[in-house]
C-alpha cells in the first residue's frame, strides 16, 4: 500500500526537481501519520500547526517537510508509548516493516526512516541514500492564547478529523517565528531565513487573516503589538532573494512561481502590511 503509493507520485511527477519530488513524497508519509495520530488515543491532545497544517487544512500552495504538533497536557506525555503505537499502526494496519525510528531534539524530535527509494526507482547508485525520512516535532503549548477548531480530511482510503490551532493562532505562530528564526550557514557565518516562512506570511496577508497578537506576544515575549510590528518589518527589510530561493524550489513543482514571488515579495508586503494594524 505504502509503495504503491509512492510510485503513483512517482510516475505523476517523471521530470520534476528531484528536491522537489522527494517532498512530495514525504507528503505520503504525513498522510500516513496523520491518520494514525488523528484516529488514536492521542487525537484530542495533539494540536496540528505549522505549514503542514496549512497545507492540508487550508491549502496552501507548497510543499512542507515536517509534522509538527503541539501537545496538550505535555508532562503526562509518553514519547516511548507513542512510538509503540506508531509502529503498531504501521505494523499491524498497514502490514508495513521496513521503518524505523530516531528519536532527538531532547526527545521532542521523532524521525521516521523508510528505507525506500530503490523500490521506487529514485536511487541511481550505492552512494545515494535510499532512506525518505520523516520529521515530526512535538512540543508542549506555547501560550494559553489559542481557539482549537477543526478539519475534516478526506484523502487516499483515509478519512479522520484533525485538531488544530485557528488561523488566526497559526498566524500569530508564523509571525513569533518570523521574529525568533535565525539560522547560521557558511564559513562566513551569515545569518540566513527560512523563505517559507516569509512566503506563508504573505500568504496570510492575502487572505486577510487577523493574527492573535495576544498569541504572538506570549509567544516571542514581547509586550506591544506595535513593538511586533516594527520587528517584523525590520525583519522583511533584511530579507536576501537568495535566501527565499534557496529554501522554496523544493517546495514547488515549478521554479517560476518562486520566481514570481521573489521578485514580487517585497512589493506585496508593502502593499498588504497596514492589513496587521
Amino acid at each position: 500500500m505504502l509503495i504503491d503509493d509512492l510510485k503513483i507520485v512517482i510516475d505523476q511527477n517523471k521530470g520534476k526537481n528531484s528536491l522537489y519530488l522527494r517532498n512530495l513524497l514525504k507528503e505520503i508519509l504525513q498522510i500516513y501519520t496523520l491518520n494514525f495520530v488523528y484516529t488514536s488515543v492521542y487525537a484530542d491532545k495533539f494540536l496540528f500547526k505549522g505549514g503542514t497544517c496549512l497545507r492540508f487544512c487550508f491549502d496552501l500552495p507548497r510543499l512542507s517537510e515536517d509534522l509538527d504538533f503541539d501537545i496538550k497536557d505535555f508532562p503526562d506525555f509518553s514519547l516511548e508509548k507513542f512510538c509503540k503505537e506508531m509502529e503498531k499502526y504501521f505494523v499491524g494496519k498497514l502490514q508495513y516493516r521496513d521503518f524505523s525510528f530516531k528519536v532527538a531534539g531532547n526527545k521532542r524530535e521523532i524521525f521516521l526512516r523508510f528505507p525506500v527509494l530503490d523500490k521506487i526507482g529514485l536511487v541511481s547508485n550505492s552512494s545515494e541514500s535510499n532512506t525518505l525520512f520523516l520529521r515530526i516535532d512535538l512540543s508542549p503549548t506555547d501560550s494559553e492564547n489559542y481557539k482549537e477548531e477543526i478539519s475534516l480530511k478526506t484523502i487516499h482510503d483515509f478519512s479522520f478529523v484533525i485538531k488544530r490551532y485557528s488561523l488566526e493562532d497559526l498566524f500569530a505562530s508564523k509571525i513569533a517565528a518570523v521574529l525568533l528564526r535565525t539560522f547560521r550557514k557558511g564559513k562566513d557565518d551569515l545569518i540566513t531565513f527560512k523563505g517559507r516562512d516569509y512566503y506563508d506570511l504573505i500568504w496570510f496577508l492575502e487572505k486577510g487573516i487577523k493574527p492573535n497578537y495576544e498569541r504572538s506576544k506570549d509567544i516571542a515575549g514581547i509586550n506591544s503589538k506595535n513593538e511586533i510590528l516594527e520587528k517584523l518589518d525590520e525583519k522583511v527589510d533584511l530579507v536576501k532573494e537568495n535566501y527565499l530561493k534557496e529554501d522554496l524550489l523544493p517546495l514547488f513543482k515549478e521554479a517560476r512561481s518562486v520566481n514570481g514571488f521573489i521578485a514580487n515579495f517585497k512589493q506585496l508586503y508593502k502593499e498588504k502590511r497596514g492589513l496587521l494594524r
